[in-house]
């Protein structure tokens, strides 16, 4: 068996070594090259499309072993599936896995919006659960929890796709990545005799080696979405085509320490960017790399060092396999340790920072939810207002509520057709400086307001100022004051 693997890997690689400078050649003549941002780091064009020359020879081999000698491919002692069991567990891998491939092609040729991949990765993923393929036998404290099994393995595939996606930021680096995960399964998966997944993950490694040769910096050529995706959505799914107990568990933990800077990069993105307030799907330059680059460390020197803390997180999975009794447990919990110095050391987990923004966010929570009772209540006391008089106090009410230092509302007096003036000087104000903003109002049958001046403090921040102002203003579009001022007279006498 040691041969095939060897004629596995090799076949890929060769194959890939091909098929890339081909892709690369076609790419310029069609110009799809990476578009420069703020975000990238290469400054000239380069192609995008790698992930074509990757998937093209690992499928190509696969598919070649599976059909000319599919008797020792699948012919596992250790497997609890039959051949054909097998067999069409491999082939629903590779039928999803193209899809999000093809899904990625789309997206480099013509931009596809974040939301639509997250959708096919979803469905790819519902795809493959449908089938069998994913996480069954969930317990805890001797309770089932197999209803878990679907969500926990959509949860994992969307999840390690993003991930790989997400890391590809710099020449090699996710390549790289993968690679050493391909062979971390690799050596399990022989461990363990599962000889299909062997070969498999061997075939892809041959795949990456070749293609690292013309994306390492400085890049020829990059994967693009069609090869980041494929890759996660490959990985993923492969790691729980487990053969026997023992490989599933192990199986996810040592594809986890594997990617576990991708993981770990993806995990601390989204808890950033929603302790920011912005979308997941908004790109920044705050990953792992980005900051390493940003402490001074040259474009290759952050991919081998990413390559090294791979290889030794990698490594210590690896060890997982021969410790029992509590020693798997203590080196899976030291190597965490390890990726969390790095992301550390490189500046993306500020323990501080992110505390403090937890607690701004709390507190403006608080205060939003504070505005919105106020507004709500005095919106009743607006709809109801028939007069000048009515109104007026329903916004005076509003300016002490929203802490507004200062009102002023001009309407025409019906009597005279001059324009009167009348101000309130909040008196719980400070002395604070105040910005004044005036809102016209247009004129019309419905409504004697004219104009409408406000002044607010300048030691509040901007975004609660611009909050409270659109309350009011909301106020002042829904609900325009009618009556004359004979109806205002007789409403004053009656107050």
């Amino acid at each position: 068996m040691t041969m095939a693997y060897a004629i596995a890997f090799g076949a890929a690689l060769v194959l890939a070594l091909v098929l890339t400078p081909a892709v690369i050649r076609l790419s310029r003549h069609w110009k799809l090259y990476d578009p420069h941002n703020w975000r990238k780091v290469h400054d000239r064009p380069v192609s995008r499309t790698g992930g074509v020359a990757i998937v093209l020879s690992m499928l190509t081999v696969g598919v070649a072993v599976m059909l000319l000698d599919p008797g020792r491919v699948f012919s596992e002692p250790t497997s609890q599936f039959t051949p054909a069991d097998l067999t069409g567990k491999l082939i629903v891998l590779f039928a999803t896995s193209f899809f999000i491939f093809l899904v990625g092609v789309i997206d480099d040729v013509r931009d596809v919006r974040a939301v639509v991949k997250l959708l096919a990765q979803i469905a790819a993923a519902c795809v493959v659960r449908a089938y069998g393929i994913g996480i069954h036998d969930i317990g805890l404290f001797g309770v089932n929890f197999s209803w878990l099994g679907w969500p926990i393995t959509i949860i994992w595939i969307v999840g390690i796709t993003n991930a790989v996606n997400l890391i590809d930021g710099l020449d090699g680096l996710s390549a790289g990545i993968c690679a050493a995960t391909c062979a971390v399964i690799a050596a399990f998966a022989i461990f363990t005799g599962q000889q299909a997944m062997a070969i498999l993950m061997l075939i892809l490694l041959g795949s990456l080696a070749g293609f690292l040769v013309f994306n390492f910096n400085p890049a020829k050529i990059f994967m693009g979405d069609s090869g980041s995706m494929f890759l996660g959505f490959f990985l993923a799914t492969a790691s729980m085509v487990s053969q026997t107990k023992v490989a599933t568990v192990m199986g996810l933990l040592l594809p986890t320490l594997a990617l576990g800077l991708p993981i770990f990069d993806m995990l601390l993105t989204v808890l950033r960017r929603m302790l920011a307030r912005q979308s997941i799907f908004a790109p920044d330059s705050g990953h792992v790399h980005h900051r390493l680059l940003d402490r001074g460390l040259k474009h290759h020197h952050v991919v081998i060092l990413l390559y090294l803390v791979t290889l030794l997180v990698a490594g210590a999975g690896l060890l997982m396999m021969v410790f029992r009794g509590g020693g798997e447990v203590l080196i899976f919990v030291i190597a965490l340790l390890v990726l969390l110095t790095v992301f550390r050391i490189a500046g993306v987990l500020q323990f501080r920072r992110m505390w403090e923004q937890v607690r701004d966010n709390l507190v403006r929570g608080q205060t939003i939810r504070r505005e919105r009772r106020h507004y709500q209540a005095i919106r009743d006391q607006f709809r109801s207002a028939k007069t000048y008089a009515t109104w007026w106090r329903a916004a005076r009410r509003m300016a002490r509520r929203m802490q507004f230092e200062e009102i002023t509302v001009q309407f025409q007096d019906d009597a005279t057709g001059q324009l009167v003036e009348k101000t309130y000087r909040n008196e719980a104000a400070n002395d604070a400086p105040a910005m004044r903003m005036t809102i016209p109002i247009v004129a019309c049958e419905t409504t004697r307001l004219r104009q409408v001046e406000i002044a607010v403090p300048v030691d509040e921040p901007l975004e609660t100022l611009g909050r409270r102002i659109s309350l009011f203003g909301r106020l002042l579009d829904e609900y325009a004051v009618i009556g004359t001022a004979k109806e205002e007279a007789e409403e004053g006498a009656r107050g």
